[in-house]
């Protein structure tokens, strides 16, 4: 299994969906969550000047959804054929055309607010809506199931994580209609009780 260190700021941003996918898979690695004043430091040291970074055996990725592929590649979670994977991808991608929408690097604090409060209370019905459309009556957006991992011999305390997780990250599932709620995950790698607007930024 390769060493992984996970870098990125103090909060959940671009970095939550490889921490749910770490949480998922029950994946050990180093959370390494860096605060603003020590951004400058940090991005000196980075090829693009961007995080989230995933070190893998020394080896820097970057770009979240692509650190996403990588760790989803030949498990359940990125669907069971080219056809799956490709509708996957489009799922994907859609969220992150409304997220890169977002004025992240607003500097007047006012101006940032009512930007978000904007897309949230415009765009973001519309989107939910075409997201609904698009389940139409199947149980899941992708696919039929998210499968079951096999369990190691001897971690059943695991496996009901696991499990635990898989109900919580079900959240494509028609039960849930697609509102777009989650739950963050703690630097310990477990995922948080409150419940969180997946929109919302810390």
């Amino acid at each position: 299994m390769p060493n992984y260190k996970l870098t990125y700021f103090n909060m959940r941003g671009r970095a939550e969906i490889i921490r749910y996918i770490f949480a998922y898979l029950d994946i050990k690695y180093e959370d390494h969550r860096i605060e603003q004043a020590d951004w400058s430091e940090v991005k000196s040291t980075l090829p693009f000047g961007k995080i989230p970074i995933l070190e893998v055996d020394g080896l820097n990725l970057h770009q979240s959804l692509a650190i996403a592929r990588y760790l989803t590649k030949n498990t359940d979670l990125a669907g069971k054929t080219e056809l799956e994977q490709c509708q996957a991808d489009a799922i994907v991608d859609t969220l992150d055309d409304f997220m890169s929408r977002f004025p992240w690097a607003e500097k007047k604090q006012d101006i940032k607010d009512q930007m978000f409060n904007e897309l949230l209370t415009y765009d973001g019905p519309h989107l939910l809506q075409d997201l609904d459309t698009y389940l139409g009556e199947k149980e899941w957006l992708i696919g039929n199931s998210v499968r079951k991992r096999k369990r190691r011999a001897g971690n059943t305390s695991s496996h009901r994580k696991q499990m635990n997780y898989q109900r919580q990250l079900g959240l494509c599932h028609k039960d849930s209609k697609v509102n777009l709620k989650r739950l963050p995950v703690a630097k310990d790698g477990t995922i948080q009780a409150s419940r969180r607007i997946l929109l919302a930024v810390d």
